[in-house]
């Protein structure tokens, strides 16, 4: 065993021995304590692998080896961005997906964030807004999509700013509470507006892929504990059948809709609600409410998979995913390592060692330990969502040297390799990309980070193989609510939305900063379609 693995191991004793036992333990508690006494050897072997580690950057510093071809090794790039640089120019490079005709290129967005409280009214988030963000900066009826998809005429404008991305495939939200009614049941006319924007987006050849939960759900289900109570699976499973025997009726001889996400990134929505305490119910570092809240949302998605699997008779065109952000925290300061690594573990490891091991597992010394054995999730899918690898300071989220994004994290697009072969890793099922963007109100950093995102996803794509990695979407189709950050200033779509009146209404051209997807969608189509 080398130093590095004995370092591990001894800390995962100490780890072990300052974390709660699992409720209803009979172990004793002194001999859980136990192996509280690998602390000394933890650190003396810590410090030898600090120095180890020292000892290799002083080589690398004064016997500098050669310099890896950035086009066959991505991986310099991706441990540093400034060697974005010596790579050179990589426009006309980004063919990631020209290759394959059944490439998803596409852009995503969400019921709630693109039309606001004004449409989702019975939605949590209409009363959370209230409680933290200022009037102005509320959603309304946000970019107002839903208001034009319910007619032939805002349908129309809706494909028209999708075709002029390159799109063949638009990734959107059924929002659960305003398909429910008072009495348990569903809105049939409400359903239909999502059946008819589906049926002209199929006529347009454009591939719809919907997302069932998408951090908004009925007031009722959040009042009632939402997924951190596992008796409330069977209400979401039920809106799940709902909504896909409507959208999966015949339509010239295919389903209408054939890709489905059940829940959108379960870990960061835990994340959200009980650590951070950004999102309703607004709790601040329960741990434990949000390992709870994870595991009923990885068993809830397991139920749904095996429930819809049921009524599509098992066909194979219909594909059932789960949509998980990876994210991994990084430390400005060795002091922070220990931050770094449990909000990790959290955001990303549980969710993807579950698929890896199908067992359920958040150990955080002296806050909590939540575990249940054979969850065992399946999906014919991962959607993976990716933004930045955040860098955790001391004053908060900073980087190394790259610029800051509004989002205030680092401008990270080469992260996007590491996350694909993270998950793909894990998972070992193919990785459709259902959300990757850049808010910023510069075009030209969003064109950077455009260009060099999508040269990550083709370099990716080589290393885990082409048939691993199917599809792409821009997150997001236009600028509208981020949560509990507002309205503003956050600038993440392809299309500004402007204010004409009392009316709003889509830019008619997308952004400049854009302009790396949309060459490599119209690249897609001129082959593919001619």
């Amino acid at each position: 065993m080398n130093i590095c693995k004995m370092n591990d191991y001894l800390w995962h004793q100490v780890e072990d021995a300052v974390t709660p036992l699992p409720r209803n333990s009979q172990q004793n508690r002194l001999c859980h304590l136990l192996p509280v006494v690998a602390i000394v050897p933890g650190i003396l072997t810590g410090m030898l692998v600090a120095s180890h580690a020292i000892l290799s950057y002083s080589k690398n510093f004064f016997c500098p080896k050669e310099l890896p071809n950035l086009r066959e090794d991505f991986s310099p790039i991706c441990h540093d961005s400034r060697e974005w640089k010596r790579l050179g120019p990589i426009s006309g490079k980004l063919t990631l997906g020209i290759d394959d005709p059944h490439f998803l290129l596409g852009t995503a967005t969400c019921t709630y964030q693109d039309s606001g409280s004004f449409h989702c009214p019975d939605s949590q988030w209409a009363d959370w807004e209230e409680k933290c963000l200022p009037e102005k900066n509320r959603s309304g009826n946000s970019a107002n999509l839903f208001g034009l998809y319910k007619t032939p005429e805002g349908r129309s404008l809706v494909i028209d700013r999708l075709k002029k991305l390159g799109c063949n495939s638009y990734r959107f939200s059924v929002e659960w509470s305003h398909i429910c009614d008072q009495k348990g049941g569903f809105k049939q006319e409400i359903m239909e507006i999502y059946t008819n924007l589906c049926k002209e987006l199929r006529r347009e050849k454009i591939r719809p892929m919907v997302t069932l939960h998408h951090f908004s759900e009925p007031k009722e289900f959040h009042k009632k504990g939402s997924f951190a109570e596992e008796s409330n699976i069977e209400e979401f499973v039920l809106f799940s059948q709902y909504v896909f025997r409507n959208l999966t009726q015949g339509f010239e001889g295919a389903p209408l809709v054939d890709l489905f996400c059940t829940i959108n990134e379960p870990a960061i929505e835990a994340f959200c609600r009980y650590v951070r305490g950004a999102f309703s119910p607004g709790i601040f570092m329960d741990f434990e409410k949000s390992g709870l809240f994870l595991k009923g949302a990885l068993k809830a998605h397991q139920k749904a998979y095996e429930e819809l699997k049921k009524i599509s008779h098992r066909d194979e065109r219909i594909k059932i995913g789960l949509i998980h952000q990876c994210v991994l925290f990084k430390a400005a300061n060795p002091i922070l390592y220990p931050v770094a690594n449990y909000l990790t573990r959290l955001i990303n490891d549980v969710t993807l060692n579950c698929f890896k091991t199908g067992d359920f597992e958040l150990k955080i010394p002296f806050f909590c330990n939540v575990s249940e054995k054979g969850i065992n999730p399946q999906a014919d899918f991962i959607g993976l969502q990716y933004y930045a690898r955040p860098v955790i300071g001391l004053l908060g989220s900073t980087s190394y040297h790259e610029p800051m994004t509004e989002m205030s994290s680092r401008e990270d697009p080469e992260g996007l390799f590491e996350a694909i072969k993270e998950v793909y890793g894990a998972c070992h099922i193919p990785i459709i990309i259902t959300e990757n963007g850049i808010s910023t109100h510069d075009e030209e950093q969003r064109y950077r980070y455009m260009e060099r995102a999508l040269y990550a996803v083709r370099q990716a794509r080589l290393a885990i193989g082409r048939e691993n990695l199917i599809g792409y979407y821009l997150w997001s189709f236009c600028n509208n609510l981020e949560w509990d950050m507002g309205m503003e200033p956050q600038a993440f779509g392809a299309y500004e939305v402007k204010h004409m009146g009392n009316e709003k209404m889509i830019a008619e051209e997308p952004k400049k900063g854009v302009e790396p997807f949309i060459k490599t969608a119209q690249a897609w189509q001129t082959r593919f379609r001619g």
